[in-house]
């Protein structure tokens, strides 16, 4: 039997979590428009993708429902291989105060397809 692409990543299982590289940019084109993310391409030291939450101060305006399936969207776009370093991200909090930066961070953390090495949080 061959492996899924969910069983093995470093010998961690992330049970009910895969990546959805079947969905398109114009599913998520409304929340994708209003720049609340962005993975530029970039890359950290260690090879690992990007991913981006510039300042806003109206983060506590967008719907989780939304914010998770642009979150999916995102961490789908690198490569697998890239992928397997696990995501750099970074939010901006300029701007922001911390209640409306909690849920982001709530549902980085129970919905992110990928796994995170690092969060930096601006200040």
């Amino acid at each position: 039997m061959g492996r899924g692409k969910d069983q093995d990543r470093g010998g961690i299982a992330k049970v009910g979590f895969h990546r959805n590289e079947d969905m398109k940019a114009i599913e998520v084109l409304p929340i994708l428009k209003e720049k609340i993310a962005f993975v530029s391409g970039g890359r950290d030291r260690r090879g690992g993708p990007v991913l981006t939450f510039p300042a806003r101060s109206n983060h506590d305006r967008i719907r989780q429902e939304d914010l998770r399936r642009l979150i999916a969207y995102l961490a789908g776009i690198p490569s697998e291989e890239v992928s397997r370093h696990g995501f750099t991200v970074i939010v901006d909090m300029r701007g922001s105060k911390w209640d409306s930066i909690k849920p982001l961070l709530k549902i980085l953390q129970e919905s992110f397809p990928s796994c995170i090495h690092c969060l930096e949080l601006l200040q």
